[in-house]
């Protein structure tokens, strides 16, 4: 609806500018989509979370050609490089593919060494499944399902250890925290802009009123889940 010629970028920031109090959040941007100029709107708007989902799904470039994707371990680490040099201090999530028919020990190293490398702050991991019509469905080399699985595992277990590393490092820091609402038993929580609805894990808090935006300084972490106390007369 936009009188010029628009893309991602001019959205999102029309849309910062007309809701400064609404929070934005980009998910599941192809890497082609990653623009310069994209970036620069996350990185000058703050009311747009300094976030970003991009699928990569795998980065050994034939599993990628197999899959029809673009891309491969360099220019994936290269992408990386340039959205963390124009916007410090990003939280980056992906999401990764294990088993695709044809996946080599060879394919998965690729991506086992690119996944310690750029270290990513969450993963989605998923072995892959052969879904009925799909042409992935009917290509030679279906990987085992034990082994899919082992390797899915495996991918989870390096994911792990360096997104909870990250978090923990979040100790000490102010950040602002949308006040969501209380578990069963009581407990209150809300989402900081690191953390993605449902997928990153979120913040517990001892006060607030559900809607509201609290300061909060992260005293603890376990796992995913951040703990904090709101910072008054911030």
């Amino acid at each position: 609806d936009f009188n010029e010629p628009s893309n991602t970028a001019t959205l999102l920031a029309t849309l910062a500018d007309e809701f400064p109090q609404t929070w934005f959040r980009l998910m599941y941007i192809e890497p082609q989509g990653v623009s310069d100029e994209l970036l620069d709107v996350i990185a000058s708007k703050p009311n747009v979370c300094k976030y970003l989902d991009m699928p990569l799904q795998h980065a050994s470039k034939p599993v990628l050609r197999a899959m029809n994707r673009r891309g491969d371990e360099n220019s994936h680490r290269e992408l990386v490089a340039r959205i963390r040099e124009r916007v410090p201090g990003i939280t980056l999530r992906t999401t990764l593919i294990a088993g695709f028919p044809g996946e080599t020990d060879i394919d998965f190293d690729v991506l086992q060494n690119f996944l310690e490398e750029v270290e990513f702050d969450y993963v989605g991991v998923f072995p892959y499944s052969q879904e009925e019509g799909t042409r992935a469905a009917e290509m030679d080399g279906q990987i085992d399902e034990a082994v899919k699985i082992e390797r899915a595992q495996s991918l989870r277990d390096i994911s792990d250890a360096i997104g909870e590393a990250h978090v923990s490092e979040r100790i000490g820091q102010e950040m602002d925290v949308l006040v969501l609402g209380r578990e069963e038993d009581g407990q209150l929580y809300g989402r900081a802009m690191c953390q993605a609805p449902e997928v990153d894990g979120v913040v517990y808090l001892e006060e607030g009123e559900v809607g509201d935006i609290v300061r909060v300084r992260i005293t603890d972490t376990l796992v995913y889940e951040m703990e904090g106390d709101v910072v008054h007369g911030s």
